[in-house]
């Protein structure tokens, strides 16, 4: 049950909090930047054209160009502006839409080889991981992180002086990282059909029909669930990085991530380090959420192997 007793802790955070701060009739200044060339132009053209043609046919001829200038610099979408969005987009049209696994880089054409000039652009892929080794430290050229599993804990359940102290020590967590630390949120696809099924193979074995009827019901409950609902799966992982290389810093900050993930356990969070096979499935899991998890007979990567 919850308490009535209100809770010391009140803070109100905007869900734009990213957002740039306004310094012109609620504009930022990369809006404002935007918008100047637009009315310069604009003004340009009407003191241009004063005599010549009407004002309103100058107007009319405006309103298209400064529509689409309001729309592209105080437009959002999915919390990005339209700028943003148009700049990524000329970005991708432009840049090569073919990478290959080339460490070395993609290596030219022999001589003998015809020059396609409308085939494929090549680029080498760079991905930021290079190495994962089996205490489950991941490799970055240069820096080297160590990711934690954990749940959620409900502090709505919670009275006021339990959330008040989960705060507090949450907040001491945070405060005793000396390093650039993330916490992902991940929402994934549940598939029920494996429970359904084993609720299945598993009725006839029960001890007596009614509980074998049971679950058959429980199983095409299941079954009616997935086809009629988006069920998802909320994963929170914990990232805790060190600059250095994984051999040098890779022990200290493995340690320190279960020193993390202990003090989270007496927060109510059932935390836990990712090992090697972990966390190279959670790489595979971000690169390609419907993918399941492979059997890797080869075991986790070590330092100077390649993670595929």
């Amino acid at each position: 049950m919850t308490s009535d007793e209100p809770s010391t802790w009140r803070a109100r955070i905007p869900a734009d909090i990213d957002r740039p701060d306004p310094v012109l009739a609620g504009l930022s200044v990369r809006q404002l930047l935007l918008l100047a060339p637009v009315a310069l132009c604009a003004w340009a053209l009407i003191a241009a054209t004063r005599g010549l043609i009407p004002l309103w046919a100058t107007g009319a001829a405006l309103v298209p160009l400064a529509g689409a200038a309001i729309a592209l610099v105080l437009g959002r979408r999915d919390g990005i502006g339209l700028d943003r969005l148009a700049a990524l987009a000329l970005t991708w049209r432009r840049g090569p839409k073919h990478r290959v696994g080339a460490p070395d880089g993609v290596a030219p054409l022999p001589d003998w080889a015809p020059a396609d000039p409308g085939g494929p652009h090549l680029e080498p892929l760079r991905l930021p991981a290079s190495a994962i080794t089996a205490s489950g430290v991941v490799d970055l050229d240069g820096r080297c992180a160590v990711m934690i599993a954990s749940s959620t804990a409900n502090l709505h359940l919670a009275s006021g002086r339990e959330q008040d102290a989960a705060i507090a020590a949450f907040a001491a967590l945070l405060h005793a990282l000396t390093a650039p630390a993330q916490i992902l949120v991940r929402g994934t696809r549940l598939d029920l059909a494996p429970f359904a099924d084993s609720l299945r193979a598993g009725a006839p074995h029960l001890p007596h029909p009614a509980l074998e009827e049971a679950a058959h019901a429980h199983a095409d409950f299941l079954t009616h669930l997935q086809e009629s609902r988006e069920l998802l799966h909320r994963t929170v992982i914990v990232v805790l990085t060190a600059p250095g290389r994984a051999e040098a810093v890779g022990p200290g900050l493995v340690r320190r991530a279960e020193d993390v993930a202990a003090q989270l356990g007496g927060l109510g969070v059932a935390a836990q380090v990712c090992d090697g096979d972990a966390a190279t499935h959670v790489l595979r899991s971000c690169l390609h959420p419907a993918s399941t998890r492979p059997d890797d007979a080869a075991g986790p990567a070590g330092p100077e192997e390649e993670v595929s």
